[in-house]
């Protein structure tokens, strides 16, 4: 009997409320007593650099849409984009206390390992002396202050950037406003005293010394203030010129988004009235952006704490780890081991330098003529840029499809477009109507009567930074008809098309979402016929309403859906009758969960893909995104693995409740996913050594007992 229900909109969350959602559970890894001190510091950084975009980017594109298209309505909760700025002011003014608590109880832990962050308000003798000879000699010297009047009107607050501020009164008894500039100053002094370290906030030290910058006046009132600007740009129909090369476009663009408008204003603490109607006049804010927040407003500041202690309490940060190496590609050629063998590599517990050791033997073949990548985000420096560029400069061509509307990549992407180039690159700068964001690498051989190809399939940037701190995976498979189909991905690319799914690959934007759909119904076909209809997934994010409905659909079916989804989900689980048979869970942990994967159906039947993009609206709809099949009978194996451990994670893993929030019952349980999958790798490398020697080891005592 079919028991389908319409979907209703208390089936979905607001995205925004989601992934706010996502970032508590960061912060909250910064009150794990199992993490060590230093490294929850910098969890607290995370949580801040994260909120940061968040307001650059999301509420900068609702503001946008305000103005543009107020009345545009979300698909998934009805609301309008002033609704939605609503909700996360109502959210995060709801949740303020809670992040100040957390936050000052991470601060609170430092002297317990011998640091201390001064109060200025409360200082020691020596403290006030050593401090204020610091500022008259380190910091005094540098400062740009102005007091605001007709002469020296109010300054371009730079995005993201503390400032201190003061309402002052002449000996008239007149109010006038200063300002301090605080770039190009370190975030915090600190210093030993009898083995204890002291640190100082920079901002607060120039608070407390204002007297002797604005000398002539009276500081009524002082506070640290820091702006967080919009950066959701668009390139303007008016910025396009046919004619003119789209890096230049680019560079034009960075420029202009630098003095876009202001999201937000936070502020140390409260001000009075009349000097809280000035910062609306001076700051042309439409609307209350203000917040105070009772901590350090950028909290960057904890990554600092983290750079500057770290060798001196190396107990307190996470032990070092080291990817292990592949044996498959020890002591041989990796063409010849991918002529019969798939690889595949699961980041950061195995190392990357199999694929950069690929790179450079192409580059040295005299067979292979031609290396393609897309290049969306390259560390600095890039061990991938140099192969390509020396491949090049080895007489092979080298195609690069460079994004350079990466977010907040645009300027490296734009410096790497022009240091490729120079070696002798060829490269492309994307489509115009979509990113590429798809994560592809053909390499191509001519041998004596065929083409051969090699071809990477990623879920994450070639970048060796984050390769090292992102869980993700790479396949790499010589199987012809996978290349002869990513070699049509890359023809359409340099033609400024998007291509159809192949047989092979799932492309979006013109076949991802389709595909997945058509996964889900062949899964619910078999679950009316045999039962044990099953489906796992592991994203970042998923707000994709054709495909959450299709989930649906397959849970009231019966299909159990299992979703690992470390952010933004906007479908929630557990509702009675729709959601029943879905089961959702983030994981957040030493490492940021960034691989996709997607599984359909169980044991010998199933079905399994990974790949670039998530079930978000930009994925299915607005970029180039690339997927594959694994097949072969191993690497599907370890893939399962992967996901079982991932699923059992009761340490770090959260279970999203279905009003949208999440919880954590074994939160102090030390043994986590991570933890069990680096040793895996470990242990799966060692084995897979052993397993060689031993074959070595019965070769030579054949040859010994036969040859002689």
């Amino acid at each position: 009997m079919e028991h389908k229900k319409s979907v209703t909109p208390n089936l979905f969350i607001n995205r925004e409320i989601s992934w706010l959602e996502f970032n508590k559970r960061v912060l909250y890894q910064a009150l794990d007593e199992a993490t060590p001190l230093l490294e929850r510091l910098g969890f607290v950084s995370i949580y801040g650099s994260n909120l940061d975009e968040f307001f650059m980017v999301r509420i900068g594109s609702l503001s946008d849409q305000m103005i543009v298209i107020p009345d545009k309505i979300d698909d998934k909760t009805g609301q309008t984009a002033q609704e939605q700025i609503n909700e996360v002011w109502k959210w995060l003014n709801s949740h303020d206390k809670e992040v100040e608590k957390a936050i000052r109880k991470v601060l609170g832990k430092l002297p317990q390992i011998g640091i201390s962050i001064l109060q200025m308000d409360n200082l020691e003798k020596v403290d006030e002396l050593l401090t204020r000879d610091y500022f008259n000699k380190e910091i005094k010297p540098l400062l740009s202050a102005q007091i605001v009047d007709p002469h020296h009107p109010f300054p371009f607050l730079k995005n993201k950037q503390s400032y201190v501020m003061a309402q002052l009164e002449d000996k008239n008894n007149r109010i006038r406003y200063g300002i301090v500039h605080t770039e190009n100053l370190p975030k915090f002094i600190n210093y030993s005293i009898n083995e204890r370290e002291r640190v100082v906030i920079t901002s607060d030290l120039i608070t407390h010394n204002l007297s002797s910058i604005f000398k002539k006046y009276t500081v009524k009132e002082a506070i640290t203030l820091r702006v967080t600007r919009n950066a959701d740009i668009d390139i303007a129909t008016e910025m396009m010129d046919e004619h003119e090369d789209f890096l230049n476009i680019m560079e034009k663009v960075l420029i202009k988004r630098k003095r876009l408008g202001i999201v937000r204003v936070q502020l140390s603490h409260s001000v009075s009235g009349d000097f809280n109607d000035y910062l609306k006049k001076v700051l042309n804010l439409k609307q209350d952006v203000v917040v105070v927040n009772n901590y350090p407003l950028d909290l960057e500041f904890g990554f600092g704490l983290k750079r500057a202690f770290k060798d001196k309490h190396p107990n307190d940060i996470y032990p070092a780890v080291s990817p292990v190496n592949s044996i498959d590609f020890a002591n041989q050629s990796g063409l010849d081991y991918l002529k019969n063998n798939d690889l595949l590599l699961h980041y950061p517990y195995q190392s990357s330098q199999p694929f950069i050791q690929l790179l450079y033997e192409a580059a040295n073949n005299p067979n292979v003529v031609s290396i393609k990548i897309t290049l969306y985000c390259l560390s600095s420096p890039s061990r991938i840029a140099s192969a390509l560029a020396y491949a090049a400069e080895k007489g092979k061509q080298v195609v690069a499809v460079m994004e350079l509307r990466a977010r907040f990549d645009e300027q490296s992407n734009i410096d790497y477009s022009k240091i490729l180039e120079d070696a002798g690159c060829t490269i492309h700068y994307g489509l115009s109507d979509y990113k590429v964001h798809s994560k592809v690498c053909l390499i191509t051989m001519r041998e004596k009567n065929r083409i051969r190809y090699f071809t990477y399939v990623g879920t994450g940037n070639f970048n060796e930074n984050t390769q090292e701190q992102y869980t993700d995976l790479a396949y790499i498979t010589s199987d012809s008809m996978v290349g002869e189909d990513a070699n049509l991905l890359f023809d359409a690319l340099s033609v400024n098309e998007i291509v159809e799914g192949n047989d092979t690959l799932w492309i979006a934007p013109l076949s991802f979402r389709s595909e997945v759909i058509k996964e889900i119904d062949n899964e619910i076909e078999y679950h009316k016929l045999n039962g044990n209809g099953n489906i796992e997934i592991k994203l970042n994010s998923m707000n994709d309403v054709l495909i959450m409905e299709k989930l649906i659909e397959a849970s009231q079916q019966g299909v159990k859906v299992f979703l690992l989804i470390r952010g933004i989900c906007c479908l929630l689980p557990n509702v009675k009758e729709y959601t029943d048979n879905i089961t959702v869970k983030s994981i957040v942990g030493r490492h940021l969960e960034h691989s996709r994967i997607f599984k359909f159906g169980d044991g010998g039947r199933a079905r399994i893909f990974i790949g670039s993009g998530d079930f978000l609206n930009r994925n299915t709809q607005r970029r180039v995104e690339a997927f594959i099949q694994i097949k072969q009978p191993d690497l599907k194996v370890r893939v399962n693995h992967i996901l079982s451990v991932e699923k059992n994670d009761e340490s770090i893993g959260w279970i999203m409740q279905s009003d949208g929030s999440y919880i954590n019952k074994n939160y102090d349980s030390k043994k986590h996913s991570q933890d069990v999958l680096r040793e895996y790798f470990s242990m799966e490398e060692l084995q897979s050594y052993d397993a060689k020697k031993e074959n070595e080891g019965l070769l030579q005592r054949l040859k010994k007992r036969f040859l002689g």
